[in-house]
């Protein structure tokens, strides 16, 4: 186990412990350093915990002065990390226990309830279409022993709700959000260090390359769809981040005869300054639980393309601050890119429009509070349960 794990927690405000599976880079693990480094200090005292082992972002967090502690879990069979989580838990005493990503709901029930943790908190963070009924199963016996369900996005919500059968007082919708400081104002990379043409159309993608779930190699096809069509300005993908799809990728942009005109920039850590270099974003996703990607460019005012699946259709208006696809469909994707293409000032205006909704709807303000309403009045609640059983307990003696 690594991590400060001595008594350092501060006598003040309320424990909360946000677990999670691992703490690489990823949206659920962005969402987390946001939320963590956020909270209000005065009223909440901080620890993350991650199963797995160390990763970048417990780096980022302890720059911020976040208390993380890694379990050094290796996979989901391994018992022992349960084990060293209720140590944990034991230890640390917190009142609030708030698990993030898969396994990291189950281990929160186990290792949260035998040692008496207050208030246990799911979340659901994807339309996990992989799961099987036995999952399925195993989640809806252990989610009696939550408090309260958060998810990402409304369809996710309603994904999770239609396999559990019932419960639904415990499924609450708090919508990711960005740092629209960060993104709406961000200085722009340079052409040159991304290896892209001077002059064209930029057309950008920020993802893992993890296929067939992110649809890039739907992309791709739909890029050799436009590079054969006329009246098209020149253009190039400009594709970041990096994922085991990568080779795939690359060699299918080779076969389609792209390779001059798709950029694979890989893993970058200044997305701020990438997205203002794209003229449109493009998000081809199969399935997406909510797409913060997207949040993130239209905070920097890029015009979006993207799936209609998942959370998007909550994020993209359709029109209005960019066009949706079906999923999976190259053909639906060649013809959006090539009205914004082709249409330069309408992609102008949608950017606008869509920053402006960001600012309005998504911004990590309005997330972190929504997380400190819904964990005071679990307290609360819990406070009120146990408050009656206190008194009859004296009147009785």
């Amino acid at each position: 186990m690594r991590g400060d794990v001595e008594s350092t927690a501060v006598n003040r405000g309320c424990n909360v412990m946000l677990l999670t599976v691992g703490l690489t880079v990823g949206g659920t693990e962005g969402q987390l350093l946001e939320l963590a480094s956020r909270l209000d200090s005065r009223r909440f005292n901080v620890l993350v915990c991650a199963l797995k082992r160390e990763g970048p972002v417990a780096r980022a967090m302890r720059e911020r002065g976040i208390r993380v502690v890694t379990l050094n879990g290796h996979g989901a069979w391994d018992v022992l990390v349960l084990y060293r989580l209720f140590r944990l838990v034991r230890q640390e005493r917190p009142e609030i226990l708030h698990a993030f990503l898969g396994f990291a709901n189950l281990a929160a029930s186990l290792a949260g309830r035998l040692p008496g943790v207050p208030v246990v908190i799911w979340s659901y963070r994807d339309v996990e279409v992989w799961k099987t009924k036995a999952h399925w199963l195993v989640e809806r016996l252990a989610v009696r022993w939550a408090d309260a369900v958060t998810c990402c996005s409304d369809a996710v919500r309603q994904f999770v709700l239609a396999h559990m059968n019932g419960q639904a007082s415990k499924f609450s919708t708090i919508h990711n959000g960005v740092d629209f400081k960060m993104f709406g104002s961000a200085p722009a990379a340079s052409r040159s260090e991304l290896k892209l043409r001077e002059g064209g159309v930029v057309i950008g993608t920020v993802s893992r390359l993890d296929e067939p779930k992110k649809g890039l190699a739907v992309m791709l096809r739909a890029l050799a769809s436009l590079a054969g069509r006329g009246g098209m300005p020149d253009w190039q993908w400009l594709l970041v981040g990096d994922g085991p799809a990568r080779d795939r990728l690359r060699s299918l942009a080779v076969e389609l005869e792209l390779p001059g005109q798709v950029m694979f920039a890989g893993l970058r850590h200044d997305v701020a300054s990438v997205l203002p270099v794209m003229d449109i974003f493009v998000c081809p996703s199969l399935y997406e639980g909510f797409g913060i990607a997207i949040v993130e460019a239209m905070a920097a005012g890029r015009p979006v393309i993207a799936s209609a699946t998942g959370g998007i259709p909550e994020i993209v208006v359709h029109g209005d601050t960019g066009l949706l696809v079906p999923p999976g469909d190259a053909a639906a994707l060649a013809d959006a890119l090539a009205t914004l293409l082709t249409h330069p000032d309408q992609a102008r205006a949608m950017g606008a429009r869509g920053q402006a909704r960001v600012r309005e709807r998504f911004s990590i303000e309005t997330t972190v509070q929504q997380h400190q309403q819904l964990y005071e009045s679990l307290r609360k609640r819990h406070a009120e349960r146990v408050r009656p059983a206190r008194g009859a307990e004296v009147h009785l003696s």
